[in-house]
């Protein structure tokens, strides 16, 4: 494995991660006055957990919660956490305080595990690598911060019941890690290319499109491993996962906490940004979907990532997840497809899963990804009410660009699958190049209501008059 030192960019005078409490000094140097009392309450807790019971717990976690110059209002109770300890079976509660132990202690060796500043990734720092046990010393910390977007606080504090489960989900990982602390590396590298359509999209535009796509009726994009799953992200990446949120982005940092580390270092998502996250471990399983996403144990289809055989030279487990956010369009899709199909919609969302798709051919610090599969499915539907055949093709000419494989996934929806290869064999049976769909796309009707597979049905349509006439050619 090589050295972690070559990974670390810490020349950037931006904001630190979290609030640093396990250092003796702020980044001025100056004494940081909470350190001492940070400390020993750790250390008392981890002394007397096992007599005192919750309430040391709670008063533990809100004394360094309000030891905190930055917050006006202080806390007084931590609602959800009460709510999870009375839902907690009595037997099994002396095993939870034992879960809650494993954060203390993995806390209380964040100053001996952590550099001594860790910087946001902006500006010119584009990438950081953690070891695993790096990441646990960085997430068990967020138990103790009061900053909403970068901590458990809004978890701690909500008696949803998707709240309940997420503790469940942390303490497992916490109580994983403790049994066998994992000693791979995680890397998180923000990916930006503002020259994608005149660099990679040019020199690609008259190849054809990719005929290494898989469409899976029942697949599952976690139940992958060596290749790039990707996370159908928020523009702040994580999306709601320290709230209430429960879908898709949510549910993989869930069962992979290590991802979570990422909310620390990135600022929102540019258009021509994506980020990049290579060697999380997956330690849950779920079940449900948003309000009604429950915990599971996890399940030997959902960890095919974590055989250690997959590590690169670096330590990483070779997944990648590959976070890119949609456009979120408004109003029902019969309506709003037309403002789909503009071509600055169509180019921003080609951008974005272009530049993502790529990188890694190109990252030669980081090994290549260089014909590893992409894993996707309906990026930007949902509730970001996009259309599905837009969303498949345009994913379609991203992979093409990159020349990686494509692995699509279609959740159930086989009528949609059927279509996807239908149109997948039309565009091969006419060898049509990336430019040509690029250009077929904007001419694409538009009309005042539309049916979900108007941009099939128009390609169809407009592929056979073409072919007819013998003008594919010319087409670019």
């Amino acid at each position: 494995m090589q050295e972690q030192h070559h990974f670390y960019r810490e020349n950037s005078e931006k904001e630190l991660v979290l609030s640093q409490k396990w250092r003796p000094l702020n980044k001025n140097s100056t004494p940081n006055p909470c350190y001492s009392s940070n400390k020993s309450r750790i250390e008392n807790f981890l002394k007397e957990y096992k007599k005192e019971g919750f309430d040391l717990l709670e008063s533990t976690i809100l004394d360094i919660l309000n030891d905190d110059s930055r917050i006006s209002e202080k806390f007084e109770t931590l609602q959800g956490l009460r709510k999870f300890w009375k839902l907690t079976p009595d037997e099994e509660k002396e095993n939870v305080l034992e879960k809650f132990a494993n954060v203390f202690r993995i806390a209380l060796r964040a100053e001996e595990l952590l550099p001594e500043r860790i910087y946001r990734i902006v500006d010119d720092v584009i990438s950081a690598t953690f070891s695993q046990e790096q990441c646990a010393a960085l997430l068990s910390w967020m138990f103790f911060d009061s900053k909403r977007n970068r901590s458990f606080i809004g978890i701690l504090t909500s008696i949803h019941p998707i709240s309940i489960e997420k503790i469940k989900f942390l303490l497992h990982y916490f109580d994983e890690i403790s049994k066998e602390m994992p000693q791979g590396i995680v890397s998180f590298m923000r990916i930006k290319n503002q020259k994608f359509m005149e660099t990679d999209f040019e020199k690609s535009k008259n190849q054809p499109i990719s005929k290494d796509v898989s469409i899976f009726d029942d697949l599952l994009i976690e139940q992958t491993a060596l290749c790039s799953q990707v996370d159908f992200a928020n523009k702040h990446i994580g999306g709601g996962v320290l709230r209430l949120g429960g879908v898709q982005e949510e549910i993989r940092f869930l069962m992979c906490p290590e991802m979570i580390v990422s909310m620390l270092l990135f600022d929102r998502m540019e258009p021509d940004e994506a980020i990049s996250i290579v060697g999380a471990q997956v330690f849950s399983s779920y079940q449900g979907y948003s309000g009604k996403l429950k915990w599971k144990i996890v399940e030997p289809l959902d960890a095919l990532s974590n055989n250690p055989l997959y590590r690169d030279e670096f330590g990483r487990l070779q997944t990648e997840a590959l976070a890119i956010n949609a456009i979120k369009f408004f109003g029902r899709q019969s309506k709003n497809l037309g403002q789909q199909l503009e071509e600055n919609n169509i180019r921003k969302e080609l951008i974005k899963c272009g530049i993502a798709f790529c990188a890694q051919n190109q990252q030669s610090d980081y090994g290549s990804f260089d014909k590893i599969p992409i894993v996707s499915g309906w990026w930007g539907c949902g509730a970001y009410n996009g259309n599905k055949p837009l969303k498949f093709l345009i994913q379609l000419m991203a992979a093409s660009i990159a020349g990686r494989p494509l692995q699509f996934c279609i959740f159930g929806d086989t009528v949609m699958g059927n279509k996807c290869r239908q149109m997948k064999r039309r565009l091969e049976m006419d060898n049509v190049t990336v430019g040509q769909l690029y250009k077929l796309l904007l001419e694409i009707p538009k009309i005042e209501i539309y049916d979900e597979m108007h941009v099939f049905d128009s390609l169809e349509e407009i592929c056979a008059k073409i072919v007819k006439i013998g003008e594919f050619e010319n087409i670019f």
